[in-house]
């Protein structure tokens, strides 16, 4: 009896002893970080190459409400690269412009935003060859628009005191045929070879750099 106590004692001091190993094993496997998930999550949230914006134009609406951003930096083959997302626009084609003054009034006297001139040209051309002339802002049908573009025809340190505007109509880039007449004239009239016929002001920023 006394040697069948003692090895049942010893049993049971064994399995003790065994199953508290097994747990440290298992307590410290599950402590050993993988390092590889970590790596790769990293990476994941700071893409490579991802550059910072090195102008900026807060876009509002003639409430002066923010509606939306205008981002510029430059890409690495020295292009001017324009970012932009905006919210709250009737869905279509809209005139998008950079103009000559960075004042954004929407009460001006003259109509939303006429405080910002005309559109950016410094070389004193036609429209669709103004400096400022961009590729027209599309919107969906949820108001909302995604917009990129890349341009030459400004440079960085040109930017700063200018100013970004989103017209109520489509930009026809002055593309007038001549079998269309205007007041007894061919082709584009004065306001088309100004403007593009792109109407009102809806929006505007100023364009300030980061």
């Amino acid at each position: 009896m006394r040697n069948y106590g003692t090895r049942l004692m010893l049993t049971t001091f064994l399995a003790i002893l065994l199953s508290g190993c097994a747990g440290d094993v298992n307590s410290n496997e599950q402590k050993e970080p993988n390092t590889d998930r970590t790596a790769e999550a990293e990476k994941s949230e700071k893409p490579e190459g991802q550059k910072e914006p090195m102008a900026q134009a807060e876009i509002k609406d003639v409430n002066n409400k923010t509606i939306g951003t205008v981002n510029f930096l430059v890409d690495d083959d020295n292009y001017i690269q324009i970012n932009a997302s905006i919210d709250g626009l009737e869905p279509g084609h809209h005139g998008f412009h950079i103009h000559e003054k960075g004042i954004c009034k929407p009460d001006a006297e003259e109509g939303p935003f006429t405080t910002a001139g005309g559109h950016f040209n410094p070389d004193g051309k036609q429209h669709s060859g103004h400096a400022g002339d961009l590729p027209s802002l599309y919107v969906k049908e949820d108001g909302r628009a995604e917009y990129s573009a890349r341009f030459d025809r400004i440079k960085m340190d040109q930017l700063e005191g200018l100013a970004v505007i989103v017209h109520s109509n489509p930009d026809n880039f002055g593309n007038i045929p001549d079998h269309y007449q205007t007041e007894g004239k061919s082709g584009p009239d004065e306001a088309t070879l100004k403007t593009g016929d792109a109407g009102d002001r809806q929006a505007c920023g100023v364009i300030v750099s980061r």
